[in-house]
């Protein structure tokens, strides 16, 4: 385990995320392999920014969505990550998380990484353009949340979507 020098709870959970960072960008890599094979390395270019969007959030939010709540709902109750790290996700009375409760927390945790993504296609489709005004919300969410919640993670211990999902994570 990777808990040798890992005494703090938050930096565990640094450290887990940085796994599971790894195993997101593995999945993100051969999805692209996948593609440029298929294509003869010349995909087609989406028609508009949101089907750009709606390819991305199936190629890759929904299976990082699935990948966490799957893993919390498992025996592991945790990722790869938490596994490695020897942390666990539970419910606030110390349960199992359902399949459903560990879908809407990472749904909440993935939030700003979705509004990034729809910052990053309404821009590469925007050309010279300036983007709309409605993306600098987007844009602050994706900058500004995570932040908070490392702020929160180092001064209480826990996230907002823990305390909002009624989760915690505990070592195992």
């Amino acid at each position: 385990m990777l808990t040798a020098g890992l005494r703090s709870l938050p930096s565990r959970r640094i450290a887990a995320f940085g796994v599971d960072a790894c195993v997101l960008a593995t999945w993100g890599c051969l999805v692209f392999a996948f593609v440029m094979v298929a294509t003869n390395a010349d995909p087609p270019r989406p028609g508009s920014p949101w089907t750009s969007q709606a390819i991305g959030f199936l190629c890759m939010t929904a299976p990082a969505l699935l990948y966490g709540a799957v893993a919390e709902r498992s025996a592991w109750c945790g990722t790869l990550g938490k596994r490695v790290t020897g942390l666990r996700v539970e419910t606030t009375l110390g349960g199992r998380l359902t399949f459903l409760h560990a879908l809407l927390r990472n749904g909440i945790k993935f939030t700003p990484w979705e509004c990034g993504h729809t910052v990053a296609h309404q821009a590469a489709f925007a050309g010279d353009a300036a983007p709309p005004l409605w993306l600098w919300l987007a844009a602050t969410i994706a900058c500004v949340v995570p932040i908070w919640w490392s702020i929160n993670l180092g001064l209480l211990g826990e996230t907002p979507f823990d305390r909002w999902t009624r989760t915690r994570v505990t070592s195992r």
